[in-house]
């Protein structure tokens, strides 16, 4: 019997707009992100002052489990915790049709320093 592949799909989340009813980043993250913890910021990246975003490039396989994941940019030290705690998400599958496929999608997440204590 032949095995039928089904395709990656590609699941993009738009931002912005004007229709309160567009499907946004975070929606997508209420949605389907099941399980998740926020990244530990590197004490590294603390000390010199570093902050940004890191985007991910993430395929997802049909049951939900972080496939692959590449770097597309961010600062490496803020890249490699961001790595290291994205693989551990988990993603409810995506069903086209009724059938789960795996996709490839962006992750994003943002490193912001702590708010320092201003000495008196």
């Amino acid at each position: 019997m032949e095995q039928r592949t089904i395709p990656i799909s590609r699941m993009r989340c738009p931002r912005g707009g004007s229709d309160p009813q567009a499907f946004t980043a975070e929606m997508h993250k209420s949605r389907f992100l099941l399980a998740h913890a926020e990244p530990a910021y590197p004490a590294e990246a603390i000390a010199q002052g570093i902050e940004g975003k890191v985007v991910l490039d993430v395929r997802i396989d049909r049951n939900g489990v972080i496939e692959t994941l590449s770097v597309r940019t961010g600062h490496p030290l803020l890249a490699e915790a961001a790595c290291r705690t994205v693989r551990t998400w988990s993603y409810t599958p995506v069903k086209v049709n009724g059938v789960p496929v795996g996709i490839d999608t962006d992750v994003e997440v943002t490193f912001t320093l702590p708010d320092r204590v201003a000495s008196s």
